[in-house]
């Protein structure tokens, strides 16, 4: 599980150099991302809609979960494909990126999946403007995978290592930017009643659950693990303006 993180932090680090200057929506459920089977919404791990690009992560386990049954395999890959379906059906482009194969074939199928999100804008009927705003940011956006799997081929150990630890230092940056922002602003904050159990949704990764809080006041410190299998600790007083209650 914790190689999946690490690759999971790797490939958040090389979409954000990938899509740079792209507006990004992490962890979406479309209104049309419905499962007929299930009447449940699906989810889109990341989505880059001036260009109808979506990201789907595979091969990320919870914590505590064990191996999956042959049952729950099937029903993964049927939502999978219902997913990917639905997708085409609304002109979305997916791109599905598994956490435990080889990397430079994963950034492959990403390198295809710009290529045809990138003729599909061509051939659109979108407004002359906006084409010719997205079609060369399309096109940087491919050059930086290319560039990005050449690295990868070389040493495809290292590189991830690399974007991990580079992911690392872009979100500590984050995290002193908030707070930063919440001592010029104590205005914003706002009151929050947590505790271990609660269901959230907070504004960039989506819902979850709260796994525990350690800690009281403003610096306690509450964890979360979301929806995407990917748990978080944040400082309580950085979550007031980012997270609303849902049970």
């Amino acid at each position: 599980m914790m190689q999946n993180y690490f690759a999971l932090n790797a490939w958040r680090e090389a979409l954000a150099r990938i899509f740079e200057g792209f507006a990004e929506q992490d962890n979406v459920s479309p209104t049309w991302l419905v499962n007929p089977s299930t009447n449940r919404r699906l989810k889109l791990d990341k989505f880059y809609p001036e260009i109808s690009v979506a990201v789907r992560f595979k091969g990320l386990t919870a914590k505590g979960q064990g191996r999956k049954s042959d049952l729950e395999i099937l029903e993964e890959e049927a939502r999978e494909r219902t997913r990917a379906e639905l997708c085409r059906q609304h002109g979305v482009h997916l791109a599905t990126i598994d956490l435990n194969e080889d990397p430079v074939k994963q950034l492959e199928g990403l390198l295809g999946v710009l290529a045809r999100a990138s003729r599909s804008l061509a051939q659109s009927d979108r407004p002359a403007e906006e084409k010719a705003r997205w079609m060369p940011a399309l096109a940087a956006a491919r050059s930086r995978a290319e560039q990005l799997r050449s690295r990868l081929a070389k040493d495809p150990e290292q590189m991830l290592e690399t974007l991990a630890a580079a992911w690392r230092d872009r979100e500590a940056n984050l995290a002193l930017q908030l707070r930063a922002a919440s001592a010029s602003s104590p205005e914003a904050a706002v009151a929050l009643v947590l505790k271990p159990g609660q269901r959230v949704r907070h504004v960039r990764f989506g819902e979850g659950v709260i796994t525990h809080i350690q800690g009281e006041g403003p610096e306690a410190m509450v964890a979360i693990l979301f929806d995407a299998a990917d748990e978080r600790t944040f400082r309580a007083d950085l979550l007031a303006d980012k997270i609303e209650v849902l049970e």
